[in-house]
């Protein structure tokens, strides 16, 4: 309790005097005695779990915030109590708001692209770790006002150092010896490589030694083989040479052999001919040669009458065919343009062909209609676009234009929409009777009234 003297060097007193702990509290705390039911899971309690506590890179951006967040949870007082909400103002309908500011359009696409940068890398022997980040500044502490209290806390009560930083010195330990692995096993494996690589060498080295030792003796084969083709092409073509000379002998043997007889056989021939031979020669063998050229030329006036004939009538065929597919595809073509027609006129946009005055045919449209349309209005509406599109037409229908259904004019728009294709026409309107026999006959009617 507080004194009344009022003065800034008040004490403080207390209700009850100070007693001494008793001696059935233990002035340390076992690890069993801790009550964990307050916790999810007994990994909670280890100091690793707790969120001010990262385990990794500190230097990242989500890292950084995790951290600040934590510090600001730790270091953050209690929430002050909800405020009461202000009514929301009144928007006023005589409050014109300010102009927006003008916006100027910024490019931001070298801002938003990543820069590639070349990552230099360099081997050494021993690494360290990173540096930890800097700590950061110590938050703002207002000056304190008032006068401290104390309280006594013997040691061992509110924390427990050996039991405390047994977690963080396995994480240092692990990591310590996991790095360390690492870098041992990183050793043996480059060592390794080196060694293969060494190995490999030397097996591609002894493997070009063999390949060029195979190529030497190959090449002296080769050499050797071309010095035995060149020597018996040699004594081929000396061969050759030889029975060259021995068939000319015996050519010539026989040659000489048969000159004689065949010299006197010849002679004979011309000096005293046979009358059966010269009579063959001259008379027979001329006709029979005529008679085959006759019958030769005969064979191919037939042959040619022949195909000509099959000639004409395949192309008599062919034509007949292609008339017929070329009338085939006019009708198609014509249902084809029949059919459209009717679903255009189905939905309203008609197409009417009428005569030129010149002995063809021009076509009117396509004119889009309404179910909802009169028969005037529809007219009216072909008669606009033919003065639109058509001149010299509108000139010769001055007094607008009749359309009709076959030869009968349309008494209602439905009809439209229900004809066939080519019925719908398209007539000039007769010109209305002059207005000087209405004026007579209203005078009569007069004169008969006098």
């Amino acid at each position: 309790m507080k004194s009344g003297n009022g003065t800034q060097a008040a004490t403080y007193s207390f209700a009850s005097q100070p007693k001494a702990v008793t001696a059935t509290r233990k002035k340390f705390r076992d690890p069993g005695d801790l009550d964990i039911s307050m916790y999810r899971d007994l990994k909670e309690t280890c100091i690793s779990w707790d969120k001010r506590v990262h385990r990794g890179n500190t230097y990242g951006m989500y890292t950084q915030n995790a951290i600040k967040e934590a510090l600001q949870d730790a270091t953050m007082e209690a929430s002050p109590k909800p405020r009461a909400r202000r009514r929301p103002k009144e928007v006023n309908v005589f409050d014109l708001p300010m102009p927006e500011p003008e916006r100027m359009p910024v490019d931001l696409t070298y801002n938003l692209i990543a820069k590639e940068v070349v990552v230099e890398v360099e081997t050494v022997e021993a690494q360290t770790d990173e540096f930890l980040p800097e700590p950061p500044r110590e938050q703002y502490r207002p000056q304190k006002t008032g006068i401290d209290t104390s309280t006594q806390v013997e040691d061992g009560e509110l924390f427990d150092f050996d039991f405390e930083v047994e977690a963080i010195l396995d994480v240092l330990v692990n990591k310590t010896l996991e790095q360390s692995m690492m870098e041992v096993e990183e050793e043996h494996e480059m060592s390794s490589m080196k060694t293969f690589k060494e190995s490999w060498f030397d097996q591609q080295r002894h493997m070009m030694k063999n390949w060029q030792a195979q190529v030497d003796e190959e090449c002296a084969l080769w050499q050797l083989k071309e010095k035995k083709v060149a020597e018996r092409r040699l004594v081929r073509e000396r061969e050759a040479r030889v029975l060259l000379k021995i068939q000319a002998v015996s050519s010539a043997k026989q040659h000489l052999g048969r000159l004689v007889p065949n010299a006197v056989a010849e002679l004979n021939d011309v000096a005293f001919p046979d009358a059966k031979s010269v009579g063959v020669d001259q008379l027979f063998v001329p006709q029979l040669l005529a008679g085959i050229q006759q019958q030769i030329v005969g064979l191919l006036a037939a042959q040619q009458t022949a195909d000509a004939l099959v000639a004409g009538c395949f192309q008599g065929r062919a034509s007949a065919h292609s008339e017929a597919y070329a009338a085939q595809r006019a009708r198609q073509k014509e249902s084809e343009r029949k059919r459209f027609e009717e679903m255009q006129i189905r939905q309203g946009r008609i197409r009417i062909l009428v005569d030129d005055g010149e002995g063809g045919q021009t076509p009117v449209g396509p004119i889009q209609i309404s179910s909802q349309d009169g028969v005037p209005d529809v007219e009216d509406r072909i008669h606009s676009w033919i003065r639109e599109h058509r001149p010299a037409l509108a000139s010769a229908w001055s007094h607008g234009v009749e359309l009709r259904l076959g030869e009968v004019p349309v008494a209602s728009t439905l009809a439209i929409f229900e004809a066939k294709a080519g019925q719908l026409s398209v007539v000039p309107r007769p010109a209305p009777p002059p207005a000087e026999d209405e004026e007579d006959d209203e005078g009569g009617e007069e004169g008969d009234d006098a």
